[in-house]
């Protein structure tokens, strides 16, 4: 039988769920209205004059603006949401919701990157790559996302040649940073390609001098070359 302490837990935590699907609701419902509202009124307002068309222009594009505003709203809504299902080891739920982030939010890296990251330690490796090449192939201009799925093949499920093509389009990007420089590194090296990852390592130490561990790796695989 349960003790009361746990009965009241799982209390709390099944109204704090509902509190948070109510917002929603809410939120998603506002946001249909809103559509619906503007669209009416786009039709509507529109004059049949010579500058009707850059009328119904400039309402159309505010109207997107709104909608826009609308939708990342509820993408925060449902982002700040996981933190209480973190908490409760919710993560099949937490899963569920990022999927849906990415829907409504195509370039938002960090739901890509957490939600594989919680199929792979729940066991579903598949599932994980499989989300993460949803997101590089939707959206292959994001470095920091070809990044997360090299990563992921990388350090996760050991699959160093699957990673390698992820890892070279995300450090081929100038804004790609020394944890992206780094883990191409390791990869080169995990592949025997010890040149490339010496290549690698200078490129670390040059462009992110206060990066500590750089001059230690790069002496390291240099010794590998000789």
């Amino acid at each position: 039988m349960r003790n009361a302490s746990s009965a009241n837990q799982e209390i709390c935590y099944n109204n704090a769920t509902m509190q948070h699907s109510s917002r929603l609701l809410v939120t998603l419902f506002a946001a249909l209205l809103a559509i619906a509202t503007i669209t009416t009124t786009a039709k509507a307002q529109v004059p049949k004059t010579p500058s009707a068309s850059a009328a119904k222009s400039e309402t159309l594009s505010q109207a997107v603006s709104q909608v826009d505003g609308i939708t990342s709203e509820v993408v925060d809504n449902l982002w700040a949401g996981t933190d209480n299902y973190w908490h409760h080891g919710d993560y099949y739920r937490i899963v569920s919701i990022l999927r849906v982030c990415v829907e409504a939010d195509p370039v938002f890296t960090d739901a890509y990157g957490n939600g594989a990251y919680l199929l792979w330690s729940l066991g579903d490796t598949q599932g994980a790559d499989l989300f993460l090449k949803y997101g590089t192939t939707r959206e292959p201009q994001l470095w920091d996302l070809q990044f997360e799925f090299g990563r992921h093949l990388q350090l996760n499920a050991k699959q160093h040649a699957a990673a390698l093509p992820y890892l070279q389009r995300a450090t081929a990007n100038p804004k790609a940073d020394v944890l992206a420089w780094s883990t191409l590194a390791h990869c080169y090296e995990d592949l025997g390609r010890y040149p490339e990852a010496v290549s690698a390592w200078r490129t670390v130490v040059k462009k992110f001098p206060g990066f500590a561990s750089g001059p230690g790796n790069l002496k390291r695989v240099e010794a590998k070359t000789k």
